[in-house]
């Protein structure tokens, strides 16, 4: 079985982790913007692109949560996302 790792040898999945540049275009431009906006890859978005269809569809159901409405900005929807993880008990999200 093949494991996957960061750059520092860690393992993060025992899927296999595509590289980026083997990933659909859209994935590959969402994947620059999180690295221009937070400097890096989240490792949980790495490893759910082993299944791209399912990674692009967890993105489109994000930024649908995150637009901002009427009643709420995207700062507050922000706020209540890290509410709800903090509750949860992510240490990933908080």
């Amino acid at each position: 079985m093949t494991t996957s790792t960061d750059s520092n040898g860690e393992k993060i999945s025992w899927f296999p982790v595509p590289p980026e540049d083997q990933l659909p275009e859209n994935l590959r431009g969402l994947f620059r913007k999180v690295r221009e906006r937070i400097g890096f890859i989240p490792n949980v978005f790495r490893v759910y692109s082993f299944r791209p269809e399912r990674l692009s569809a967890w993105f489109g159901h994000y930024k649908q949560l995150h637009e901002p409405s009427a009643n709420l900005d995207a700062a507050e929807r922000e706020m209540i996302a890290v509410a709800v993880s903090m509750t949860n008990g992510c240490l990933y999200c908080v």
